[in-house]
């Protein structure tokens, strides 16, 4: 049997921007969940896309559910998602307090494009595949998610990716790695060539990042100049490989501004997951220690963390 986690249910949440969305061809089977109202205002217009390969998820806010729903009225495993025969059904686990859709209280309901389903405070719409408004779902949903100069992940967006992938590594014992980037003495590019120049720097920088990392990997602005790459199934090694190549691309860069060139350097900071680590901040703190001595060693320089195995 298939594992059923929250790691197998894709959330369609791409570091993209919002021009050049890939239309992807509607493929059988599929459709998608939006959650078009929550008591959470993060969760707003997040898409899980379903999958009859799958064929089953379970929504609760028990651990280990496909769709984890962290309300007072939602049960453990409070329902769940069948693919039938072509078609996607939802059945209720006997939840103590019932499942609504369309306002109606349902224990089992073959799913049609537009249906609304009521669990707890969450009410999602479900989207079939051949639905054109599962697109405009997640158009809105990028926008949310990813500065706008950038088109990195928001500095929260990206801290959910952070828990997210953490809690899954842990569980799984598999590789995690985290990149933290800043750029050297950025204060002097806008103080010198005004924060136009400045934007124009960060924008293309960031573009090029994108270009780099894969789509599973994660690339947020946490603040102002300093950024961060979330790195799943990758060990200290490889993280590192990627830190050289990166810092070798951004000496590389070149902006000319009214006569002027403009050059810039990069710190890294770059940590994997050891088993002493029990919370994402300690892989987040550590990655900020590490960049705090790269800086503090002269920057433009890259520091792992020799104590990882």
């Amino acid at each position: 049997m298939p594992l059923e986690s929250a790691d197998r249910l894709q959330h369609t949440e791409p570091n993209l921007p919002l021009s050049g969305v890939p239309v992807v061809r509607p493929t059988p089977g599929l459709g998608s969940l939006v959650v078009v109202h929550s008591t959470d205002l993060r969760e707003i217009c997040r898409r899980y896309e379903l999958d009859a390969l799958v064929g089953h998820y379970t929504m609760g806010r028990g651990e280990g559910c496909a769709i984890l729903l962290d309300h007072p009225r939602v049960s453990r495993a409070h329902a769940h998602l069948e693919y039938r025969e072509g078609e996607w059904w939802l059945v209720d686990g006997h939840s103590t307090n019932g499942t609504t859709i369309n306002d109606v209280a349902r224990d089992v309901h073959r799913l049609e494009s537009g249906d609304r389903i009521q669990i707890g405070g969450t009410v999602f719409k479900y989207i079939a595949a051949t639905d054109i408004e599962g697109q405009y779902f997640t158009t809105i949903r990028t926008a949310m998610i990813t500065d706008g100069l950038t088109r990195a992940l928001t500095h929260a967006a990206f801290r959910e990716r952070l828990d997210g992938e953490f809690r899954r590594a842990l569980r799984y014992r598999r590789p995690l790695s985290l990149m933290l980037i800043d750029l050297d003495y950025f204060k002097m590019v806008n103080d010198s060539h005004g924060h136009l120049a400045g934007d124009t720097v960060l924008r293309d920088l960031a573009a090029m990042i994108l270009a780099r990392v894969r789509r599973e990997e994660s690339f947020g602005r946490l603040g102002g100049e300093e950024f961060a790459i979330l790195l799943p199934e990758t060990g200290l090694v490889g993280a590192q490989v990627l830190a050289r190549d990166l810092q070798d691309r951004v000496r590389a860069l070149r902006w000319e501004v009214a006569g002027a060139t403009v050059q810039i350097t990069a710190s890294f900071g770059v940590v994997s997951l050891t088993s002493v680590m029990t919370a994402p901040e300690a892989l987040l703190e550590r990655a900020d220690a590490l960049l705090y001595a790269a800086k503090g060693a002269g920057r433009n320089r890259m520091v792992a963390d020799d104590s990882t195995g």
